[in-house]
């Protein structure tokens, strides 16, 4: 007999679980990293980018737009997805970057672009936590859980 589900709870589908796995795999050692740095007052604050577009050759394009500071990590090539995190950047520094790639991602053809911004000031929650944060967000916007916002943006203090 199959169980019933309640209607408030979101259940993740099987792709997003496997994003889930792959940004918890490729994230877990940068954010201890920039967790270690924060705690040892040699950062104030990061912002983590999720962010997917359908641009070919979207890689190439983040790395020549990014900064020498920003780490780039691929979590699904084929479905243009990809996690930036950038050091000292607060959520609304992160935001007008997104502003600036979309306007040059349009440029190119390209208009549907999804992203999630988490900007990080207190190393307060576990990196686990922070992670499904992260990961949480970028699902609303890809499913369009924020209503028609294409980028999603909070502060984690």
């Amino acid at each position: 007999m199959a169980r019933k589900i309640d209607d408030k709870k979101q259940l993740y589908d099987e792709d997003t679980l496997k994003l889930g796995l792959k940004f918890y795999a490729k994230s877990e050692l940068p954010l201890e990293l920039l967790y270690h740095l924060m705690t040892a007052n040699r950062l104030h604050s990061f912002s983590i980018i999720v962010i997917q577009t359908v641009m070919k050759d979207f890689g190439s394009f983040l790395k020549k737009h990014k900064r020498k500071t920003d780490l780039l990590f691929k979590l699904d090539s084929a479905k243009g997805i990809y996690t930036l995190f950038c050091q000292e950047t607060q959520v609304d520094g992160g935001f007008y970057f997104l502003q600036r790639l979309s306007a040059k991602i349009e440029e190119e053809g390209v208009s549907d672009i999804r992203a999630s911004i988490i900007g990080v000031e207190s190393t307060q929650y576990p990196i686990r936590d922070l992670m499904f944060i992260v990961l949480d967000s970028f699902v609303k916007v890809q499913m369009g859980g924020a209503g028609e916002e294409k980028i999603l943006h909070r502060t984690v203090r």
